[in-house]
């Protein structure tokens, strides 16, 4: 009596499981079987995952439910910066976490007489609408370049770029921000594949590749210079400094008077690629790492020159720096 009980209830299970995998719609299959593919051409680990292994998990956890289909791809993948949008909810999905970080609390850097500060913060992308991604873009370069020609001066010691609060988003607003304290040239590169794709400085403009970024948030070339362009630049970075905040930092080295105070961003350098999938979710995949204009590649983040954590300290270092 007691084995076909047991055998009644492993068929029960068996007919749920497949139940639930058949209550899938027919575009979440197709996606989960784009998904597949995408990871199998993109990931940043393609090279060392078994894939005949990571479509079966992925296929067993889909009779849960999509999003548990989704929750495997994505810790099976092993990277801490992918991440799924859901549509529906409006929400997003992740895999490995990274669980020592934790949002560091910062004190405000007080103004100091004769030294410039810029806080150069988060930008993210409105998901429902370009049209409000470019003019929230204007608004947010337009307002950091206002605050430099504000202070800038010929008295100035030196410049402060406080880049402890952003966590990241879109960083070409952020580079064509500071467009005044970047070289011409290579600003960096993302290494995908072993491919290298350039962000640069030409004549006063931010370039992706190709595409000029400049042109398409504001139309015109930045063509403010500052006044004295030979002073030191102290560059704040943290913990919290992660993804396109530490694009940015990157950015920043090819300009040889940059010194970075703080502690160690977040190490969430690499470049990732948007996918929409057939029931418009979107994969946002890691495919690559940063690499600096020399083209170092930054694997786990950025490590300050100067390591401080005290606010007071941090103050002494940069101004006897500035002297």
């Amino acid at each position: 009596m007691k084995k076909i009980l047991f055998s009644l209830i492993v068929i029960f299970i068996f007919q749920k499981s497949l139940s639930q995998s058949n209550n899938l719609s027919r575009n979440d299959k197709k996606a989960i079987k784009q998904m597949i593919k995408k990871f199998e051409n993109f990931s940043i680990n393609k090279d060392s995952i078994k894939w005949d292994l990571f479509e079966n998990k992925v296929w067993q956890s889909a009779k849960t439910s999509k999003d548990s289909a989704v929750i495997t791809a994505l810790i099976l993948n092993g990277d801490k910066h992918s991440s799924y949008y859901d549509q529906a909810s409006k929400s997003y999905l992740y895999g490995k976490l990274d669980e020592e970080y934790k949002y560091e609390k910062v004190t405000p850097f007080q103004k100091q007489e004769n030294i410039g500060y810029v806080k150069i913060e988060t930008f993210i992308n409105n998901r429902n609408s370009l049209e409000k991604t470019l003019e929230n873009g204007v608004k947010y370069i337009n307002g950091n370049i206002e605050k430099i020609k504000e202070q800038d001066s010929r008295k100035l010691k030196g410049w402060i770029i406080d880049l402890r609060e952003n966590q990241g988003g879109n960083m070409w607003p952020m580079l064509i921000s500071l467009t005044p304290f970047l070289e011409d040239g290579i600003l960096g590169y993302f290494y995908v594949g072993k491919k290298l794709d350039e962000w640069s400085k030409k004549e006063n403009q931010i370039f992706d590749g190709s595409v000029n970024k400049t042109n398409k948030f504001i139309g015109d070339p930045v063509n403010y210079k500052l006044k004295n362009d030979n002073l030191k630049i102290a560059v704040l970075i943290n913990g919290n400094t992660a993804s396109s905040g530490e694009a940015t930092a990157i950015a920043l080295m090819n300009n040889p008077n940059i010194k970075f105070f703080g502690s160690k961003s977040a190490g969430y350098t690499t470049s990732n690629k948007s996918i929409s999938l057939k029931n418009n979710d979107l994969l946002i995949l890691t495919s690559g790492v940063m690499t600096d204009y020399k083209k170092k590649k930054y694997w786990n983040g950025i490590n300050p020159r100067i390591i401080i954590s005290n606010n007071s300290d941090l103050v002494k270092e940069i101004t006897d720096w500035f002297e």
